[in-house]
């Protein structure tokens, strides 16, 4: 499903933060996606009924109760995976949808409705899901922390997406030496003044990449690193669960199966559906690790339950998200697992995933 123009650019403005006329910027935005009433416009409405502004969670919960396409109100059954805004049960039924229907992704193509909370990036072809506004719990202590809404990719940058801003970018010796190592190890390979990959491994994840790498990439694709945080919530949904697909470690894990990779093992960068997180993405532990935007503090999350959000501004290394499966042991995957690493570093184990504010 194409997201219609004029829907991203009221939902940008849906979320501003401008002090001058921010307010009514907020509220006219929201009116507007609410008379709009199509499918398309429900994840930023459901999004609005945690935003702080009351006029506008106001909007938002009579554009929500006013659906009359029923392509919409499908798209809003879907709510409850993706944010803890206790409205939207009460709504769901008011328009007739029994919500002790549970919903789910489906592990192949997208519903139309699940296609509604995702847009694709024009640049490079990544496809984010939206992470509505809300608290979820982080951390090992599960700190109530409020986001407001972004969207994160649904997988990795794979090596086709990274030789396609290598060659449009016209990467010198030098640029190249501080974003990726190409060793004999990497499928990518320089060929007649430009590079290609390997065919067998075009939608595996980039490897090697350093934190600048990532961030060239991200510049390039007009996208941007996850803060740790939003990290973290893409990972594991609103609920403190361990893993992405719950609290129960043998329920997702991938196994080895005949004929296919075994999980340690670098793949595709949809291999195991089964192991998403709440939001349908994939492989947020398990394969590679991630860098996010953050400097590494190891007291940030202290200054988070404290209720101050603001990511580290220095630091001596950046901060790796997710984990292996070949480390083998559940620890050392929970989503609250972190790790650093010197930030220019891009080792078999750094690869990335994207993000976009709205």
């Amino acid at each position: 499903m194409e997201t219609d123009i004029s829907v991203l650019k009221w939902g940008k403005q849906l979320n501003t933060d401008t002090l001058l006329f921010g307010a009514r910027k907020r509220r006219a935005a929201c009116r507007k996606l609410a008379e709009n009433g199509t499918a398309q416009v429900v994840p930023l409405l459901a999004s609005a009924l945690a935003s702080p502004d009351e006029e506008v969670r106001s909007i938002a919960e009579e554009g929500l109760r006013n659906l009359k396409d029923p392509l919409a109100v499908e798209t809003l059954a879907l709510a409850p995976l993706f944010t803890n805004a206790e409205l939207v049960n009460d709504i769901l039924e008011e328009l007739g949808h029994n919500v002790t229907d549970v919903a789910a992704l489906g592990e192949d193509e997208p519903s139309q409705a699940e296609a509604a909370w995702r847009i694709e990036n024009p640049k490079d072809g990544t496809v984010l899901a939206l992470i509505p506004e809300g608290k979820f719990l982080a951390g090992e202590e599960n700190l109530r922390v409020h986001l407001p809404p972004y969207y994160l990719a649904l997988t990795r940058v794979t090596n086709a997406q990274y030789v396609s801003f290598l060659n449009d970018r016209e990467a010198s010796p030098s640029e190249m030496s501080e974003w990726i190592r190409l060793d004999s190890s990497s499928p990518i390979r320089p060929k007649n003044g430009g590079y290609v990959v390997d065919p067998q491994a075009d939608d595996f994840p980039v490897v090697q990449v350093s934190w600048e790498g990532a961030m060239a990439y991200c510049r390039w694709a007009d996208l941007r690193l996850p803060t740790e945080l939003e990290w973290e919530k893409g990972a594991r949904g609103v609920d403190g669960r361990q893993y992405p697909w719950g609290n129960e470690w043998e329920t997702g894990r991938p196994r080895p199966t005949d004929g296919k990779r075994h999980p340690e093992e670098i793949g595709s960068v949809r291999d195991h559906p089964q192991a998403r997180s709440p939001y349908g993405l994939y492989q947020m532990i398990g394969g590679v690790y991630e860098w996010c935007a953050d400097w590494y503090d190891e007291d940030a999350y202290k200054r988070y339950a404290e209720g101050d959000l603001t990511p580290p501004v220095n630091g001596e290394n950046r901060v790796l998200r997710g984990g292996e499966w070949r480390f083998g042991t559940p620890a050392f995957i929970r989503q609250e697992y972190r790790k650093s690493t010197v930030w220019r570093a891009g080792t078999l184990l750094c690869g990335f995933r994207c993000a976009k504010s709205l």
